[in-house]
């Protein structure tokens, strides 16, 4: 989704890029940040999503030098420092880093971060169509066509996050977007960790628990150092297996439950579908609990089914 260059937030070099932090922190709050920033062309509309500390909301911005006409619409991330974790706040410096450095259109771009007190702005593309849950929800499952093709542009973006030395450690459903129908967009890089030089360099490996069970890897859920690489794989298959079956492969509701049906591969398909084998198969090398076997990005990106 392409933005006017001429009428785009101002660009962030970093997290402190734009900052205002005068005054005791008891004296912040969101009506403030949003008076703010409305004097410097953003208006606030209305929440569209909500996490344990931070907000989403849809937002528009128009440069002081435009005096009437509809700004562009975008997203804008507001993060409560006051309300996060000690975990949170050790990651946030690597999430605003791989924001910023990342750039490729499957995964949503970062215009510009600002702080403001206690806050962080993070703004960013607005997709307006909801995340690949609800949109799975609303069709029971996905065509085995329209299947292919957003799994297509999700492992382009893991492909290229890979390649440049990151990882997202929290890819499901919830954090991929739809900007149109037809088009998605992986977010959320709360989790996101350097991991390697860029170019397919062996990933070091974490210690550090990420993402929901639903989709995590038995190596994860166990407390093992993990290849963050190979997190990222098996929760794509997850969200393939999502797509195309319209249920969850793990019930999460207890760990030692999920671990145990993790290693010995127990997840079925509901039995009224007859569901293409090669898929099967691909699901079947990514949910994976030995990963010396399994699925790279590299090899799945080849897979003639993703190809099509």
């Amino acid at each position: 989704m392409q933005q006017n260059s001429k009428s785009n937030p101002p660009t962030s070099g970093g997290p402190n890029s734009s900052r205002e932090a005068t005054g005791p922190v008891a004296c912040w709050s969101r009506t403030r940040v949003k008076n703010i920033l409305n004097s410097k062309g953003y208006i606030i509309g209305q929440c569209i999503g909500s996490g344990s500390y931070s907000k989403v909301y849809q937002a528009f911005y128009r440069p002081a030098r435009l005096e009437t006409g509809p700004g562009h619409s975008i997203a804008c991330k507001l993060i409560d420092r006051r309300r996060t974790s000690k975990d949170y706040e050790r990651l946030l410096p690597r999430e605003t880093v791989a924001m910023l450095t990342l750039s490729h259109p499957h995964i949503v771009s970062v215009m510009s971060i600002q702080e403001y007190g206690p806050f962080v702005c993070v703004f960013m593309d607005y997709c307006r169509h909801g995340d690949l849950l609800q949109y799975v929800q609303e069709r029971k499952r996905i065509s085995e066509r329209r299947s292919r093709l957003f799994f297509r542009q999700l492992v382009a973006a893991v492909q290229y996050m890979h390649e440049q030395g990151f990882c997202h450690r929290d890819i499901k459903c919830e954090n991929v977007l739809l900007a149109s129908p037809s088009y998605l967009k992986l977010t959320d890089f709360s989790f996101a960790k350097k991991c390697s030089e860029p170019k397919g360099a062996p990933s070091e490996l974490s210690s550090t628990y990420c993402g929901s069970i639903a989709y995590t890897a038995p190596e994860v859920l166990k407390g093992i150092p993990y290849d963050p690489k190979a997190h990222d794989m098996w929760s794509l298959g997850c969200v393939l297996f999502i797509m195309v079956s319209g249920t969850m492969p793990f019930d999460e509701s207890n760990i030692a439950v999920t671990i145990k049906h993790q290693e010995q591969k127990q997840y079925g398909y509901p039995s009224e579908m007859k569901l293409n084998p090669t898929i099967i198969d691909l699901i079947d090398r990514l949910i994976e609990p030995d990963v010396s076997v399994r699925a790279t990005i590299g090899q799945v990106a080849k897979e003639p089914w993703v190809v099509g």
